[in-house]
């Protein structure tokens, strides 16, 4: 029943909120005779909130800028996991760059939605999220997000994502415990090197989006200031 459900909750969530709750006991009613159980997964659907469906709409109608940004946060997470091992992988500031690039140009598209500063910040920080969560890219790129999403993480929804049966797994009989290996100082080193690296490009992208965040405010000031200026003028 998964993707029948997923194929329901992806028509249903690329409307706008305020047709979603007709829409959407309108289909569990005319499925109720066909599939009584996929009926009832649909009626539960939870209504999106006004962040998330800001999304879901934006990548009904345009999925392209979003799938860019779910690409920059899978090489991010790569570049991530390569620098706290100490492996030799892509440049961690590049890749944080390109990411912040990618989430400014969804940032740029949900603006010109008309949305209001605090929506566009949940939206944001919920795609911030989405992007590095390999458990939430599918939902954010096929536009299934229900819910405002913060920096602690979310998993799958259950809801639309059915998961199997959990396993009891079988005791194994104790072994030895081997002698514990020598500690290794230069691995050690570059290990503590590598999460220096990380936190310090971690502290640079946090500043870098805190000024960008105000030049946007500024920016925004001085276009009403503009406005002003110019309804005075034609007044005049």
């Amino acid at each position: 029943m998964a993707e029948p459900l997923l194929r329901e909750t992806q028509k249903l969530y690329g409307l706008p909120l305020s047709e979603f709750t007709a829409a959407r006991n309108a289909r569990a009613k005319a499925l109720k005779r066909e599939d009584a159980e996929l009926a009832a997964a649909v009626a539960a659907l939870p209504k999106p909130s006004v962040a998330a469906g800001a999304l879901n709409e934006l990548v009904h109608e345009d999925p392209s800028e979003v799938r860019a940004l779910v690409q920059s946060g899978k090489r991010l997470r790569q570049a991530q996991e390569a620098a706290v091992s100490g492996k030799k992988g892509a440049d961690l500031n590049e890749a944080i760059r390109e990411h912040r690039v990618a989430l400014d140009r969804v940032q740029r598209d949900l603006r010109r939605r008309k949305l209001n500063a605090p929506t566009v910040d949940k939206a944001t920080q919920t795609l911030r999220v989405a992007s590095l969560d390999p458990e939430l890219w599918q939902l954010l790129e096929r536009g299934l997000l229900h819910e405002d999403l913060t920096a602690s993480g979310f998993g799958l929804d259950p809801g639309i994502v059915p998961v199997g049966p959990k396993q009891t797994p079988t005791p194994k009989p104790a072994a030895k415990k081997p002698a514990p290996p020598k500690p290794d100082k230069a691995a050690e080193r570059r290990r503590r090197e590598a999460r220096e690296r990380l936190r310090e490009a971690k502290a640079a992208l946090a500043d870098a989006e805190k000024r960008a965040r105000a030049a946007q405010r500024e920016l925004e000031r001085a276009r009403a200031d503009l406005e002003r200026a110019q309804k005075r003028a034609d007044q005049a």
